[in-house]
């Protein structure tokens, strides 16, 4: 019975039934996630495995915000669009008086 195909068919929508439930829930937040994140880390250190323990708590820093992404390169650091539109007109101010008319 359970190698059936309209078995397994049941199966699969049952659990994509219960999955869509669980992403539903309105209790899921970022918070639930670390903390779940947390919970496996520790019991991957209990068991031994250190290396897949620091690779989950690295994870669990990279959600909270505790570091960002490596490959993102800020060129114009804090600077706002105001801050920027500011030094364009002072710029083109000092370029305009700069060339003879």
């Amino acid at each position: 019975m359970l190698r059936r195909q309209s078995f397994q068919r049941i199966l699969w929508e049952a659990r994509y039934r219960f999955f869509k439930e669980i992403g539903s829930d309105p209790q899921l937040s970022k918070e639930t996630a670390i903390g779940k994140l947390v919970s496996l880390a520790q019991k991957l250190e209990e068991e031994g495995s250190h290396d897949k323990a620091a690779e989950a708590w690295f994870k669990v820093i990279k959600t909270a915000g505790w570091v960002g992404p490596e490959n993102q390169i800020s060129v114009f650091g804090e600077l706002t669009q105001k801050d920027l539109e500011s030094i364009r007109k002072k710029v083109e101010g000092d370029m305009k008086s700069v060339r003879p008319n």
